[in-house]
């Protein structure tokens, strides 16, 4: 049992010590249970991960099943990072496999999905898109538009912040050599296949292949 070994070292020392446990793991061929609050760790370390939120289990499996299909927003805002970008909206149609959404700032979009139980038109939905999904070149099946208000430059990777027409914000992840400052205004493009939509009361509806 390892409750959060590392939550005491500076980082450069927590990736290498999270390369040597791992190692250690492989060597001992043992069932090893770490406790963190560090997704980093969960996700880079874990064979099986167990979110518990309260005392109670939100999502057991593997890490990747977290990252493209957590069962509700609670597990879809604490896998990843930045952490994935939620947009309010309401339910416009429904079908067998898929859902019509318009969101509060206007978009309208069908996400190939399966409805939730109950689910019916003008019900309450949050969209969930991930800020690597989210094209800052404007490409995709659909876009937003924003202002830029905030730059995070990385080197190879920068961050965009930007505010929407509707008063939300959103992080855009983009190359490292992207050229935008803040005050622009830009055309943020993304695609059905990498939404998640999210019923009234938090849970995912069940993604569906186009």
């Amino acid at each position: 049992l390892f409750d959060e070994p590392l939550s005491n070292l500076d980082a450069k020392l927590r990736v290498q010590m999270r390369i040597e446990l791992t190692k250690l793991h492989q060597r001992l061929n043992a069932t090893m249970i770490y406790v963190t609050h560090d997704q980093v760790e969960a996700m880079t370390m874990a064979d099986k991960i167990v979110v518990l939120r309260d005392g109670y289990v939100e999502q057991v499996g593997k890490p990747l099943d977290f990252y493209y299909n957590p069962t509700n927003l609670f597990v879809a805002g604490f896998i990843g990072s930045p952490a994935m970008n939620f947009v309010a909206g309401r339910i416009a149609g429904l079908s067998d496999n898929s859902v019509e959404v318009e969101t509060e700032g206007g978009v309208k979009l069908t996400l190939p999905c399966r409805p939730e139980d109950g689910a019916q038109a003008g019900a309450p939905v949050t969209l969930g898109v991930r800020p690597e999904h989210l094209n800052a070149e404007g490409e995709g099946q659909s876009q937003i538009k924003g202002e830029v208000f905030a730059v995070e430059r990385l080197g190879g990777e920068t961050y965009l912040y930007v505010r929407t027409e509707g008063e939300r914000e959103l992080t855009v992840h983009a190359a490292g050599d992207k050229t935008v400052s803040a005050g622009e205004s830009i055309a943020i493009g993304f695609d059905f296949n990498d939404c998640h939509l999210f019923g009234n009361q938090g849970n995912a509806f069940q993604r569906l292949a186009a």
